[in-house]
């Protein structure tokens, strides 16, 4: 269903999904990675910053509201996206969303629904930033509490809950709880790991103007008066990704425990390397062998029954 050109795709515009995707089993493994490549693309749209905020605002309107079916209009905005791209993964991507849409028009329906539901959401959180940050006359930043969590919930919550809905429909029984259960712990773990994010790029949005953590006052860089904001949402993170810790110890098939276990440990990594405001300039990343570490972590997680509460309980 997926040709091996996009296959490779997804492994240039992506580090550690695809080593997670490419291990998940055959039922599932479709649609998220066309899931995937399908946010990436309307991402991308959104960060075509060499275009107009207003140009963009229109394509990802027209993408959310006609997805599976692109009309010449939405063509010309996709074409436009693409040749504002550099040579790369992401100009590659928007020149063949046609391509992509092809392929998940071949989904089972179910899945199809699935997927048009969490792309609505993914692409409404990524209209609202453009909204929030570059056409608000105001100050550029989330106001709210209640404004964050919409936003991690748009973005990447609705992610974990489209995966857990899909594996729900494909294992019986999927998780050793209730269905209501999983997918609250899922969508945890999905604005777990968007959150990590959030906290990570602070004191570069910050040096932009703009800020996700809500602020009510002006915008500072310095590092002081941040803190208390700061711990306040990394104490928040930590929270969601004990729920994504919760979720891999729940969930019964082995290569979806793995494909879950690798993405909690890199967030558990990262937050851990923000033990404070990480200095602007200081790029938060988990190094490439500490990621081969992780991923063998993962595999005695999925693999070795006990291993998940020694290893996750450990980290957290």
């Amino acid at each position: 269903m997926i040709n091996p050109e996009l296959w490779q795709l997804l492994k240039g515009v992506s580090r550690s999904f695809y080593l997670s995707v490419r291990f998940l089993p055959s039922r599932i493994r479709p649609a998220i990675a066309l899931g995937y490549l399908l946010a990436r693309a309307s991402d991308t749209i959104a960060d075509a910053n060499s275009l107009a905020a207003a140009d963009r605002l229109k394509i990802l309107n027209q993408l959310r509201a006609q997805l599976f079916t692109v009309d010449p209009g939405l063509q010309r905005g996709l074409k436009e996206c693409a040749q504002q791209q550099p040579d790369g993964a992401e100009r590659q991507l928007l020149e063949r969303v046609e391509e992509i849409l092809a392929c998940a028009r071949q989904l089972p329906q179910n899945d199809q629904d699935l997927l048009l539901e969490v792309l609505g959401h993914i692409m409404r959180g990524q209209i609202l930033d453009i909204e929030r940050f570059e056409l608000a006359s105001s100050l550029r930043a989330l106001r709210s509490p209640e404004e964050l969590d919409e936003y991690i919930y748009l973005v990447a919550g609705s992610v974990g809950e489209f995966w857990t809905k899909l594996c729900l429909r494909a294992w019986t029984p999927y998780a050793r709880v209730d269905g209501k259960k999983i997918v609250t712990l899922g969508t945890e773990f999905g604005k777990g790991l968007q959150l990590v994010n959030v906290l990570r790029d602070y004191p570069q949005d910050v040096r932009l103007g703009r800020s996700y953590l809500p602020v009510t006052g002006a915008l500072s860089e310095d590092i002081k008066v941040a803190e208390p904001l700061f711990e306040e949402w990394r104490g928040v993170a930590r929270h969601y990704l004990e729920s994504g810790a919760q979720y891999v110890r729940a969930i019964r098939p082995v290569r979806v425990r793995f494909a879950c276990a690798l993405p909690v440990l890199i967030g558990i990594e990262t937050l851990g390397k923000m033990k404070t405001v990480p200095p602007f300039g200081q790029k938060i990343k988990v190094s490439r062998g500490r990621i081969y570490w992780l991923m063998l972590l993962s595999l005695l997680i999925a693999a070795v029954p006990g291993c998940d509460k020694f290893v996750l309980g450990s980290k957290l």
